[in-house]
């Protein structure tokens, strides 16, 4: 079986008989093996699916067949793509091809499993309780949010910085990643903007909040919780914990927009500042928006 590659997408292409036979003693044999393949004739899958005693009337009604014992998942995708795998259910592909995206998106996944674990851990009364199972718990997420949460704004600003053509620092200290973030943000005039008051402000507070622990603290220690005079913890208030995960999914999202639509994303629309100022249809609304945004005043025309 030989891969093909289209518009970077790799595939193996059933063509003929031989072919398909090829790939039915490959299954027959229990290779282990997850592959996209492509059959230049419908007849070709049909018999792939008869081969394996698989009826293709009831396949197309899911579209997919799966065989626990067997390990074996097929599955057709909108477009007529085959998916075959003997290894069982087992993720397709990467989400991006471009790793430093990826990073920030599996991170992303991570720290969005933990807050909602802590946020469904809070809403149980017992968690008051200081012998329950519960309030245990705590003692796990403060420091897996807190570690995490850390490794997630890595990762995102050299996300960042990869897809705006910057260098990355190779470096773990999250002040120095986030200075040359911002400073790469100001430069390419991404500042003033949804990108900068919904994400990069609020990311602000941690940053600031490491280097304010004694004796400097180690972000590349973090997975051995090697920094002893950090004592960081997390307050497990569900409106707070609730905005954090309002940034984290910004932040992901601008991350996903920023890689498929580049500058034309919406949130590196510049000029914010001044069109929340014009929106605003009294001086109350519009102080308002100058006590949230000092920092912007600048911008003011």
């Amino acid at each position: 079986m030989k891969f093909r590659t289209e518009n970077g997408e790799k595939y193996i292409l059933i063509s003929d008989r031989a072919d398909l036979e090829d790939l039915i003693s490959q299954i027959n044999a229990n290779k282990e093996f997850a592959y996209l393949f492509k059959f230049s004739e419908k007849e070709l899958f049909i018999g792939l699916l008869e081969s394996l005693e698989i009826n293709y009337d009831e396949f197309t009604t899911k579209y997919y067949y799966f065989n626990v014992p067997k390990k074996l998942h097929i599955s057709e995708s909108e477009f007529g793509d085959i998916w075959v795998s003997t290894l069982g259910l087992v993720a397709k592909n990467k989400v991006t091809k471009n790793s430093a995206v990826n990073s920030c998106l599996n991170q992303y996944t991570v720290i969005s499993i933990l807050l909602e674990k802590a946020m469904d851990t809070i809403k149980d009364e017992s968690v008051y309780d200081i012998d329950s199972h519960n309030s245990g718990l705590l003692s796990k997420l403060s420091p897996a949010i807190f570690h995490n949460l850390t490794f997630y704004l890595e990762v995102f600003c050299k996300a960042y910085l990869s897809l705006s053509g910057a260098s990355v620092p190779h470096t773990h200290k999250l002040s120095s990643i986030y200075s040359k973030t911002v400073e790469v943000m100001v430069c390419n005039s991404h500042d003033n903007s949804l990108f900068q008051i919904l994400i990069i402000d609020p990311f602000y507070k941690l940053v600031d909040h490491l280097s304010k622990i004694p004796i400097g603290f180690k972000e590349q220690f973090i997975k051995y919780d090697d920094n002893p005079m950090d004592d960081s913890v997390i307050m497990f208030e569900l409106a707070s914990l609730a905005e954090m995960r309002s940034v984290l999914e910004l932040s992901a999202d601008f991350i996903t927009d920023y890689f498929y639509s580049g500058v034309e994303t919406h949130y590196l629309e510049t000029n914010l500042y001044q069109r929340l100022l014009d929106k605003a249809d009294t001086e109350e609304k519009k102080k308002r928006i100058r006590n949230l945004y000092p920092h912007l005043a600048k911008f003011e025309v």
